[in-house]
């Protein structure tokens, strides 16, 4: 039986994280039993990782607010990109760990992703925006 996992499909942009960001998903990797663990795993081995002061601000990160398109179904979304402990759908705040959080982090402005997604569907999605609130309030 052939069994379908969350994953990247045929991406060759670039990955940027936090040098503490990934030292945070990496340790979620490891003690996560989740699909996308894999896809976000294979995310983390090609990303390129910043110190975070050099981090570009046009890249999403964990805190980041996030305005995309899913150019599949033409649907256009806000998130902020969380720790799983941190995530609240009312809220629209979603977990590194969800799908879409997978997805979406590293990206740059402008940058999409191809990325099977629940029930086997795939997309591609395009990071329209990258705001990080926290950034702004230490200015």
């Amino acid at each position: 039986m052939l069994r379908v996992r969350y994953m990247i499909l045929d991406n060759t942009d670039d990955i940027l994280v936090k040098r503490s960001d990934y030292k945070r998903i990496v340790q979620l990797i490891m003690s996560s039993s989740l699909d996308v663990r894999d896809s976000l795993e294979n995310e983390m081995a090609r990303a390129l990782v910043y110190n975070d002061d050099e981090y570009p601000k046009d890249a999403v990160c964990i805190g980041s607010v996030v305005e995309f398109t899913d150019l599949t179904t033409k649907e256009e979304g806000r998130i902020t990109i969380v720790l799983p402990s941190e995530a609240d759908v009312k809220e629209m705040k979603v977990s590194v760990l969800s799908p879409l959080g997978a997805a979406l982090i590293g990206l740059k402005k402008g940058k999409t992703i191809h990325w099977l997604m629940p029930g086997a569907i795939f997309t591609e999605i395009k990071v329209n925006n990258v705001l990080h609130p926290e950034a702004e309030l230490d200015q």
